[in-house]
């Protein structure tokens, strides 16, 4: 009897022991196939200015080699859908091989534009963006940080008409220039040079900016072609060393893929813990058989004066 007891017992603990391995068993169905090997197009544009396209060679996990540039790719570019010129390359690193197809036709407002990049081995890859208008705005300033409190929270209106014929993207932003002292370590003169202080987060209730990006990005979903008015706060800024502060207020339209890429990358407010990586992957863009991004963006800046 008591050793009938004891062989019970040793089973109830080896079913105990092995309950939490068997409960917390899950099938994990891992993809280990890589992307395929496909050109990296990277632009960022805007009006009055060239098309600057750096393209490279996308690599796997498991390669640790340099990033390869792409010299050798036919880029074409159109405006509205007529071709304008083969862009030609620019090398700007020797040693890296970093470049740029530059396009030598300065772009304009309110126009399509559209590459086609044509390499050898990776085929052909295609990309398109609509360049906005510069958009125009006024800018009021309520409440600003000064000798008394320097640390007062700023406080800025701005206005502007949405237009009625397109979906629009937005970004806000604030950012200052001033002149700082700088010593001459053996003269002890003084001199004053220009500098700037980015990264400002700005907020409104309507454009929340829950992450603290330097940029306020938004949308018209809840004031399509309206005359519009939006107030933003941010954390302002001064000093009686600066011989002279400006605070620059840039408002930009953007195209859509400039204002979904950068999105995409926003890490979230909260923690995700243990539920994988915060960063994004497999970020969606318009390139067609190929990675990265061609995004257009149409800015305008207002100075204000604070000191």
């Amino acid at each position: 009897m008591m050793v009938a007891t004891k062989y019970k017992a040793i089973l109830y603990i080896s079913i105990w022991c092995l309950l939490p391995v068997i409960s917390c068993q899950k099938e994990i169905k891992f993809n280990s196939a890589y992307a395929p090997i496909k050109q990296v197009i990277n632009c960022n544009f805007s009006p009055e200015s060239n098309l600057y396209v750096n393209i490279s060679k996308s690599k796997q996990p498991s390669d640790f080699n340099s990033i390869e540039f792409l010299n050798n790719c036919k880029v074409d570019l159109y405006e509205d859908g007529v071709f304008i010129e083969t862009m030609p390359y620019t090398v700007s690193d020797t040693l890296s091989g970093l470049g740029w197809y530059i396009s030598r036709y300065k772009l304009k407002q309110a126009k399509t534009y559209k590459i086609i990049s044509a390499h050898p081995e990776l085929g052909v890859a295609a990309a398109e963006e609509y360049l906005p208008y510069r958009p125009f705005f006024t800018a009021n300033l309520f409440q600003h940080a000064d000798s008394v409190n320097d640390s007062k929270t700023g406080i800025i209106t701005i206005t502007f008409n949405d237009s009625a014929l397109f979906k629009d993207y937005y970004y806000f932003s604030v950012y200052y220039r001033i002149l700082k002292p700088v010593v001459n370590p053996t003269t002890g003169d003084t001199t004053y040079k220009t500098d700037y202080i980015f990264n400002i987060p700005a907020t409104s209730t309507e454009a929340p900016n829950p992450i603290n990006y330097s940029r306020t990005l938004f949308s018209d979903n809840n004031f399509d072609g309206q005359n519009k008015t939006m107030t933003f706060t941010f954390q302002s800024k001064y000093s009686v060393v600066n011989k002279k502060i400006d605070l620059i207020v840039e408002f930009a339209a953007l195209g859509f893929n400039f204002y979904d890429w950068t999105m995409q990358q926003l890490k979230p407010a909260y923690s995700n813990l243990n539920e994988g990586q915060e960063e994004p992957s497999n970020l969606i863009s318009n390139i067609q058989n190929g990675y990265g991004h061609f995004s257009a963006y149409s800015s305008r800046t207002v100075d204000i004066k604070i000191r």
